[in-house]
């Protein structure tokens, strides 16, 4: 439900063997009319060209869905638990990505922390504040 309507997030991407730049993501999501959700994501990472990308969410269970994302392969898996979400996936480059959503006790933001790996080996991070627009 956070994710219906607007909301825009800014943060910090640590890559290794690189440095630090900023993260800017408008998004909009819908419902799908089919129980889930779609969201699109416009992201901006420092002065690289600004992107898109899709979410599709569908309810899978008590506490859980899955989905498809622009970037991934195969299944996104998302487990819920009071205000706390956990993302996992795989990208196109072999990278594999978990994520983890808090709820703030304001209802309006989300804390979001990021990690990627390769071969078990953390190579970015991304830190980032999401908050829902009015």
């Amino acid at each position: 439900a956070f994710f219906t309507g607007e909301s825009a997030g800014t943060g910090t991407i640590d890559q290794i063997f690189s440095r630090s730049r900023t993260l800017a993501v408008r998004s909009t999501g819908r419902p799908d009319g089919r129980g889930g959700l779609i969201l699109t994501q416009f992201i901006r990472e420092g002065s690289r060209p600004e992107r898109t990308r899709t979410w599709i969410m569908r309810p899978a269970g008590p506490g859980r869905y899955t989905g498809t994302l622009t970037e991934a392969v195969g299944p996104v898996t998302i487990t819920t638990q009071g205000p706390r979400a956990t993302i996992a996936y795989r990208t196109k480059d072999g990278l594999a990505v978990r994520q983890q959503l808090a709820l703030q006790a304001d209802g309006r933001t989300l804390l979001n922390q990021l990690e990627v790996r390769r071969w078990g080996i953390r190579v970015a991070s991304v830190r980032e504040t999401i908050r829902r627009l009015p």
